[in-house]
């Protein structure tokens, strides 16, 4: 019995575009990291402050003093000889995106359920591909107009 190709369970290759602000409910800065595929379309990830910074340090490549968080699961990992393999935004419900971090060790490959945010940080740390179901680049990408009104987190930190 053969299984049927279905695009819309296909995962799609993302890069970071950038980390950005935004106005949130009751004109509070929402931050948001923007996810772009080859055919540039774009995807919004809403993420916490701590988590958007954390994300641009990994963008940008700067390292803090002391290892923060995610720095500090990567770490971990590499001492129990296991890497991130890949991040899959795989499903999204209700504006909430959900995530999968897959981690190696030897011959042992684990999905493990995680919050994008995390998964995006840590993907950036490790240069591990980054990837979104079809479906959910389908249902959440936003136009260039959507954009206009964004700041760059870099920015709005100064």
């Amino acid at each position: 019995m053969s299984v049927e190709y279905n695009p819309m369970e296909a995962p799609v290759p993302v890069k970071v575009r950038g980390v950005y602000i935004t106005e949130g409910a009751g004109g509070s800065p929402a931050p948001v990291v923007l996810l772009e595929d080859e055919e540039s379309r774009v995807v919004p990830i809403f993420v916490g402050l701590a988590e958007a910074i954390s994300i641009y340090h990994a963008l940008v490549g700067e390292m803090t003093p002391r290892p923060m968080t995610h720095d500090l699961f990567i770490n971990v990992l590499e001492n129990l000889k296991a890497t991130v393999m890949r991040v899959l935004i795989d499903d999204m419900d209700g504006g909430i995106y959900y995530a999968r971090l897959s981690i190696k060790r030897e011959s042992e490959e684990n999905d493990i359920d995680a919050r994008p945010s995390d998964c995006l940080a840590l993907a950036l740390r490790a240069k591990a591909p980054i990837e979104i179901q079809e479906k959910v680049i389908q249902e959440s990408s936003i136009s260039k107009s959507d954009m206009e009104n964004l700041v760059s987190l870099e920015n709005f930190l100064q």
